[in-house]
C-alpha cells in the first residue's frame, strides 16, 4: 500500500507544469486585487475561467465581508517647523475624513522588538505609559494590534509606526478576527494610526527627543460591507468522499501582490488541475478554498467560510493546509516553516522526500487564515519556502511576513521580479507530497503523543515560573495519563497501517484521531469557545495557564494575585478536563 501512494506520488509530482502559474501571474501582474474592487472580481474570474477548462468542479460564493480600505495618509510638522511626510495608514484605523488631528509627539521605544512582527507590550511596559492623553505617540514597528489597542487604552491622539525600512508596508491594526459579533464589535481601533518609513521616522524620533514637537496628521478609509468572491473547490475521493483536506490561500493583495499571494494562487490553481486529473485515484477528498478579505478584513473570507460551514469542518476535514507566498526568489529554506506538534515528524519526512531538505516547524502564530483552530484542526504550513538567514543577513534584510522573507512584502514593489519558478515547482512538490498522503494514508498520520509532550512540557515550565504560588500537578497528573494511553493507542494503530479505509478499526481509529484534534488544538491554541474566534493576538501555549508567568511578579495577598489564582484555577480545569477527555477516547477500543 506505501507503494501505491509513492506511485501515485510520482505520478502526481510528473504533472507539475508551469502552463497555467505562468498564465495566472502574467494576467495578476496588471490588477490591483483589492478586496471588494473590480479587479478582485477579474482575478477571480480568471481563475474560474481555467477551472471551466479543465472540468474542476467549484462554487464561488458571494460573502459581505466587513472591510477597512485605507485610501490616504498625511502627517505635517507643524513645531519646530514646516515639513510633509509620506505616510500610509493601516486598515481599521480611524478615518479623520477630510479633517485634520493634532498633538504633541512623544517617542515610546519599542526595546527589543523594534522590528514589530510581534506584539511587545508586556505588563511592566504597559504601566509606564503614562501621561500620554492627547499626544500623539510614535514607535518602531509594524502597527501590530496589540500595541494599537494598548495606545488607544491610554488615550493617545493618535500613534505613528516607524516601519523598519525605505517602504512603508501595508497592513491591518484591529485585533477582530473576521466580521465582528456583539461580543467583540466594540474592540475596533478608536484612533488614527499611521505609519512612515525609516529614514522619516528617525527624523521625526530624533525630533521629539530634543524638544517640543506638534504634528497635524490625516488619515482617510473606507469602512463597511463588501460582497467579495471566494472560490470553493471540491475534488471528491472515491473511498471516503465525505472526509476532506482543506488546501488554501488568499485571493486578494496590497498592490499587485505577486509574492503576496499570487504565486500562491497559481500553486493553487495548478494543483486542482493535478488533482483533479487523477482524482479517481483519491481515497479521500480534497477541498481547495481561495479566499477574499485577507488583507483588509483580517482574514475576512476563512472567518466567513469557517462560520459558514463550520458543523462540516468539525465533523470532516482532516487537516487545513495554508498556501501563501510560495515560489519567491532566494526562497530556498524549508526551515522556517509552521505546523502543530502533531505533524511535526510527517512535514519534514514529507519535505525530505519532496525536495530532499532538511526543514524545521515552528508552532503556528496567530496569522495566516488559521481561523480554524477554535473548531479544532490539525493545522501545517502558513507561509512556504523562506530566504536563508545566511542570505538576509548578507542582504540587511528584515523579518518580514511572507514574500518567502523578500522585503518586498506589502508593498507596491511586490512586482513580478519577486517569483522564482523553480523555487515555485519545489514549493508545489511540497504541497502535493504532504496533501497526498494525508489523502491516501489509511491512518491519519497525526502523531499527539508529540502534542501531549510540548503541552506537558510547557505546564512545567510555566509551574517554573511560578514556583510555589500555585500547582499544576493535576494538570500535569492527566497530561502523564494521556501519554500513557496513547502509547497503548499508537501500538494498535501500527498494526492497521496495511489495511483499507474502510476497515472498521480504521474508521474508528481515524475517528479518535480526530477527536484528538477537536479537543487538543483548542486548549493549545485558543481561549474562546467552539465556533468562536479568538482575537488576532498572541496566543501563547496553553494560554489558560500563560498568567502564570506573571504572579511571581505580583504582590501575594493582592487583588490582582487573587484575580490570578483565580484564573489559573480555572484554565488548569479547562485543561486537566481536555487531556482527561482525550484519554477517555484512546482507551475507547480498550473498554470494548
Amino acid at each position: 500500500m506505501a507503494s501505491a501512494v509513492k506511485q501515485l506520488e510520482k505520478v502526481l509530482l510528473d504533472e507539475i507544469s508551469l502552463e497555467a502559474p505562468e498564465a495566472i501571474l502574467e494576467r495578476f501582474r496588471h490588477l490591483i486585487r483589492e478586496s471588494g474592487s473590480e479587479d478582485e472580481r477579474i482575478a477571480s474570474q480568471f481563475l474560474v475561467s481555467l477551472l471551466e477548462k479543465w472540468g474542476v468542479p467549484y462554487r464561488v460564493h458571494h460573502p459581505q465581508l466587513y472591510l477597512s480600505i485605507p485610501k490616504k495618509a498625511r502627517i505635517k510638522l507643524i513645531e519646530p517647523h514646516l515639513k510633509e511626510f509620506v505616510a500610509k495608514t493601516p486598515s481599521f484605523s480611524v478615518s479623520t475624513e477630510d479633517s485634520w488631528g493634532s498633538g504633541e509627539l512623544v517617542y515610546i521605544p519599542a526595546g527589543d522588538d523594534e522590528i514589530g512582527l510581534e506584539d511587545w507590550f508586556d505588563a511592566e511596559m504597559y504601566r509606564r505609559l503614562n501621561n500620554l492623553e492627547g499626544k500623539v505617540v510614535i514607535t518602531e514597528g509594524y502597527a501590530m494590534p496589540g500595541k494599537v489597542a494598548a495606545f488607544n487604552d491610554k488615550g493617545v491622539a493618535a500613534a505613528i509606526f516607524i516601519n523598519p525600512g525605505q517602504n512603508i508596508h501595508d497592513g491591518i491594526c484591529t485585533s477582530i478576527w473576521g466580521a465582528p459579533d456583539l461580543d467583540n464589535m466594540n474592540n475596533e481601533p478608536q484612533i488614527p494610526v499611521l505609519a512612515v518609513n525609516k529614514y522619516d521616522g528617525e527624523e521625526l524620533k530624533k525630533l521629539s527627543q530634543t524638544g517640543k514637537v506638534v504634528l497635524e496628521f490625516q488619515t482617510q478609509l473606507e469602512k463597511g460591507w463588501f460582497p467579495c468572491p471566494l472560490i470553493d473547490i471540491l475534488i471528491k475521493g472515491t473511498e471516503e468522499p465525505e472526509k476532506y483536506v482543506l488546501l488554501h490561500g488568499h485571493l486578494d493583495s496590497w498592490h499587485v501582490g505577486i509574492g503576496d499571494n499570487a504565486t500562491g494562487d497559481a500553486a493553487l490553481i495548478e494543483m486542482a488541475r493535478i488533482f483533479h486529473k487523477h482524482q479517481d485515484k483519491l481515497k479521500r477528498s480534497l477541498r481547495i478554498a481561495i479566499w477574499p478579505g485577507h488583507s483588509t478584513g483580517r482574514y475576512a473570507g476563512s472567518t466567513w467560510f469557517a462560520d459558514q460551514f463550520g458543523l462540516d469542518l468539525e465533523e470532516n476535514c482532516i487537516a487545513q493546509v495554508n498556501c501563501d507566498s510560495p515560489g519567491c526568489r532566494w526562497a530556498t529554506s524549508y526551515e522556517y516553516m509552521d505546523w502543530m506538534s502533531e505533524v511535526d515528524e510527517f512535514c519534514q519526512e514529507a519535505i525530505k522526500d519532496a525536495v530532499g531538505q532538511a526543514s524545521k516547524g515552528n508552532r503556528p502564530v496567530r496569522a495566516g487564515d488559521y481561523s480554524f483552530n477554535n473548531i479544532g484542526i490539525t493545522s501545517f504550513f502558513m507561509l512556504s519556502s523562506s530566504i536563508p538567514e545566511e542570505i538576509l543577513k548578507e542582504k540587511g534584510y528584515y523579518p518580514v511576513g511572507g514574500c518567502g522573507a523578500n522585503i518586498e512584502w506589502h508593498t507596491h514593489e511586490d512586482l513580478m521580479h519577486v517569483v522564482d519558478y523553480d523555487v515555485l515547482v519545489k514549493d508545489l512538490q511540497v504541497y502535493i507530497t504532504s496533501v497526498i498522503r494525508v489523502l491516501q494514508a489509511p491512518i491519519h498520520p497525526f502523531f499527539f503523543t508529540k502534542t501531549v509532550d510540548d503541552i506537558k512540557q510547557t505546564i512545567q515550565a510555566y509551574q517554573v515560573r511560578i514556583g510555589e504560588h500555585f500547582s499544576f500537578d493535576q494538570a500535569v497528573a492527566e497530561a502523564d495519563n494521556l501519554l500513557h494511553a496513547l502509547a497503548a493507542f499508537y501500538q494498535r494503530l501500527e498494526k492497521l497501517s496495511d489495511r483499507e479505509i474502510s476497515d472498521p478499526q480504521v474508521q474508528l481509529a481515524n475517528k479518535q484521531l480526530l477527536q484528538l484534534a477537536r479537543i487538543l488544538v483548542p486548549i493549545n491554541y485558543t481561549r474562546q469557545g467552539k465556533f468562536r474566534h479568538d482575537p488576532a493576538l498572541d496566543v501563547p501555549p496553553l494560554p489558560d495557564l500563560a498568567p502564570a508567568c506573571e504572579l511571581g511578579n505580583t504582590a501575594v495577598g493582592s487583588h490582582v494575585y487573587n484575580v490570578v489564582q483565580t484564573h489559573l484555577t480555572r484554565g488548569q480545569n479547562r485543561v486537566a478536563w481536555a487531556l482527561k477527555q482525550a484519554t477517555s477516547i484512546v482507551r475507547e477500543e480498550q473498554s470494548r
